[in-house]
């Protein structure tokens, strides 16, 4: 058996070919998550994430810990409806849709899998930077429901071929994400010849939204998530934009929206007064789970393979009545075994570095915790590390990772060529005749997340995912 990391990028878009056979453990919004029943309501809605340790592929999910979620919130509506048409007032809001036959909106699900409208499908969708164009399971990955009505443009007599301020939306992070990842499904809506779409326009400063994948009417800007149909609709790949936005950014803890309407102008009004007319659209959160913020004063934590062991290293910047740390093996990522134990310094306020290895690693996947008793004796979890060894025609290791400096590269193989990119696709720097054992100097660039791309003699390559920090 050969070690392979598997902290890998599957495929990056128009650039890279996929490297199959690969995890990349992420936390999504799955059933029981979120809240249940219908709405119209304008109260904050909590989703809980949950891990799928298998993504891209869908398998039972499970509790993801530390307890990470996402509060949406609406606010600054510039449209009041009357009670006939809203009883909460709200002309954007939670659980709701259109009425063809009354003046009052319809009811929704608040919190739906994300098929329940649009006609959207997997591949419209990446769950993470690390497996673009892999897609998700739209009937077993849920999201936010939210109705943009189009009322309060006809009560205020608005013309149809504008684009109005509508209010905000925010979503709240409780720990603090790596680049997450947006999903929405289905901006876009009709009312006779009349086509019109919600558009979310970024306000957080600090942050970069960019496409990961998503239907032909999916327009994603630095700032703005947009749907460039000239006649929206309700349907995907037909009128209506879906698709996964990766937001660039260390940190992230909230992200705050303005919510537009846009109209095509087809017809005089946005309804005829006697019917409930909007845009009915879904939005979600994903993360790489290694993404998340390490809790407890734990700055960094890596996974490195070797022969047939497997090398834990991490670095603590401060700590307070710490104990020791348990360092906990699974197969699966759900079901877990502590392997062994090491002190902690207990207190210190400097940087401390601690070292187990792992003799013994299972043939196949291997993920890795760190298991922290706290000065109130309970217990904390480190993200997952993942070391796969499974049989492969070459061994490529990479090392560390994530990297502050120099990246080390290893291989059973010849080495042709390691070509650094961007997580947007541009290409830094081509390294040629690269042999095993020789570092690359990542010093100079900005801290974040590049793939690198690394060619074997045979013909092979390997796209190792790699931080900065």
């Amino acid at each position: 058996m050969k070690p392979q990391v598997t902290d890998i990028f599957c495929g990056l878009l128009l650039i890279l070919a996929p490297f199959a056979g690969n995890s990349q453990p992420a936390i999504e919004f799955a059933s029981g998550s979120g809240p249940s029943g219908n709405g119209s309501v304008i109260t904050n809605q909590v989703i809980t994430f949950q891990t799928n340790m298998f993504n891209p592929a869908t398998g039972t999910y499970s509790p993801f810990s530390p307890t990470t979620t996402a509060t949406f919130a609406i606010s600054n509506q510039q449209y009041v409806l009357p009670a006939t048409q809203n009883p909460n007032g709200g002309d954007i809001s939670f659980g709701a849709t259109n009425d063809p036959t009354g003046k009052v909106l319809g009811s929704a699900p608040t919190f739906p899998a994300m098929d329940w409208i649009s006609a959207p499908s997997n591949t419209d969708f990446s769950a993470t930077a690390a497996n673009v164009g892999a897609g998700i399971a739209v009937n077993m990955n849920y999201a936010v429901e939210i109705f943009t009505s189009t009322m309060g443009l006809f009560n205020a007599h608005a013309a149809t071929n504008g684009r109005y301020y509508m209010g905000d939306l925010t979503i709240t992070l409780n720990i603090p994400i790596t680049n997450p990842v947006l999903h929405v499904v289905g901006l876009g809506g009709t009312y006779n010849a009349l086509g019109f779409t919600t558009e979310l326009q970024l306000v957080t400063t600090g942050i970069t939204l960019s496409e990961l994948s998503g239907s032909k009417e999916l327009n994603v800007t630095p700032t703005a998530i947009l749907n460039s149909a000239s006649a929206p609709t309700a349907t995907t790949g037909a009128g209506a934009a879906s698709g996964s936005i990766l937001v660039t950014g260390s940190s992230v803890t909230s992200l705050h929206f303005q919510i537009y309407m846009r109209g095509n102008g087809k017809t005089p009004t946005w309804s005829n007064g006697l019917e409930h007319t909007g845009d009915a659209w879904l939005i979600g959160v994903s993360a790489q789970n290694t993404l998340v913020e390490l809790p407890v004063g734990i700055s960094s934590f890596t996974a490195r393979p070797g022969q047939r062991a497997v090398s834990l290293q991490w670095t603590t910047a401060s700590e307070q009545n710490s104990s020791y740390f348990d360092i906990q093996r699974s197969s699966t990522g759900t079901s877990w075994t502590t392997i062994g134990r090491v002190p902690s310094a207990g207190n210190s306020d400097k940087p401390m570095q601690y070292e187990f290895v792992d003799n013994g690693p299972n043939s196949g996947a291997n993920f890795y915790r760190l298991a922290e008793e706290d000065e109130n004796q309970g217990l904390v979890y480190s993200p997952v590390r993942n070391v796969d060894f499974s049989g492969l025609s070459a061994s490529i290791n990479w090392y560390p990772n994530p990297v502050h400096d120099r990246l080390t590269i290893t291989s059973n193989a010849i080495i042709r060529s390691a070509t650094l990119i961007t997580a947007d696709g541009r290409i830094l720097r081509e390294f040629d005749e690269f042999s095993s054992g020789q570092s690359l100097d990542l010093s100079s660039y900005p801290f974040g997340i590049y793939f690198l791309m690394i060619r074997t003699a045979d013909g092979a390559s390997q796209t190792a995912r790699i931080e900065r920090d």
